[in-house]
């Protein structure tokens, strides 16, 4: 019976949460959120990507965590110098693969 009442409120709740959007789609943010709003894409992007780039196979490891980083780096430069994304994707692609052949 206890695992009733909680699926019903799960269903509650996720009937509510995207009500509450429905019910305020014309409405506008106080300026405050507004303000924040503008950093939820790269805050989003930078917890996805880090754990990747320092601990690729799920912890520390120099073989697997410098080419990654390293990768990284140049892939950055290029874009910054370049703001090409095929050629800083293939630059950091040729970086991790050449530091893995060295690391190996």
């Amino acid at each position: 019976m206890g695992e009733l009442l909680v699926l019903a409120a799960i269903g509650v709740g996720t009937y509510l949460m995207r009500a509450a959007f429905l019910a305020t789609a014309g409405a506008r943010p106080p300026a405050a959120v507004a303000r924040l709003l503008q950093y939820v894409g790269p805050a989003v992007l930078a917890a996805i990507a880090l754990p990747a780039l320092v601990a690729p196979h799920g912890r520390i490891a120099l073989e697997a965590t410098v080419p990654a980083l390293l990768a990284a780096l140049v892939a950055g430069v290029v874009w910054r110098f370049t703001r090409s994304l095929p050629l800083a994707l293939f630059g950091g692609l040729v970086v991790a693969w050449g530091v893995t052949w060295l690391l190996t």
